[in-house]
């Protein structure tokens, strides 16, 4: 099924800064990487590492973690003229086309569907990494925060047939990749924007199959835990 293009593409595939200059300030710039993961038929078949415009954190030696299913992974560099794939690969050909300024360009509307993995990092020993989601609604308490979250199957992302499918093939690929893998929900200082609201609160649990359930159930996570954003910047 083709993937079709949501209202928030300006915040797609954009990470955020107070993040970003964190782990690369913690891990190094080529031990943080984002994966995106390339679906057709509903099965995982690659993993794309992409350098664009709005977001250059891939480089094409970066530390990446390796399929356990033994899937390829390839570098699409789009800041480049032109652009660039490495390694060659024919069916990934019309990405990179001169008209497009990222992969997602042309999943809109391909065979091909997507979903990424945040950040993921390579800490010296091991992979972890997280997917962000953000809220308005101040988590004032963590109870407040566990409520919040309870009620994201209500987003127009969860909603539908496939309902939070997007969510069990992001576990499916974390697990393949070997990357100890989070959701962290933080507020916004706006309710328009992704700016987080660096001197709020923020609920992190580990993203697993059961726990995407729960939460298409009307139900929070198991496990969850509340914290500030400084030291959740600590447990990165």
């Amino acid at each position: 099924m083709a993937q079709t293009n949501p209202k928030y593409r300006n915040a797609t595939g954009k990470g955020e800064k107070p993040i970003i200059d964190f782990l690369v300030k913690k891990y190094g710039f080529s031990n943080v990487t984002w994966p995106i993961v390339l679906i057709k038929n509903d099965k995982i078949i690659a993993y794309l590492y992409e350098k664009n415009a709005r977001n250059e954190i891939n480089v094409v030696m970066d530390s990446r973690p390796g399929s356990k299913a033994h899937l390829p992974s390839f570098y699409l560099n789009f800041t480049k003229r032109p652009h660039a794939l490495v390694p060659e690969a024919k069916f990934l050909e019309p990405f990179i086309q001169e008209r497009y300024a990222c992969s997602y360009d042309y999943i809109v509307g391909s065979p091909f569907s997507t979903v990424d993995l945040d950040y993921v990092w390579y800490n010296g020993s091991s992979y972890k990494g997280f997917e962000l989601t953000t809220f308005y609604m101040d988590f004032y308490s963590h109870e407040r925060a566990r409520y919040l979250i309870s009620q994201m199957r209500k987003r127009p992302s969860w909603q539908g047939a496939e309902g939070a499918r997007a969510f069990h093939k992001i576990v499916e690929s974390a697990q393949d990749l070997g990357v100890d893998y989070y959701v962290v929900c933080a507020n916004t200082t706006d309710k328009v924007g992704s700016d987080l609201k660096t001197n709020g609160n923020v609920c992190l649990f580990s993203l697993t199959h059961k726990q995407v359930d729960l939460i298409q159930s009307g139900k929070a996570p198991d496990n969850t835990i509340f914290m500030t954003f400084s030291n959740f910047l600590n447990w990165l």
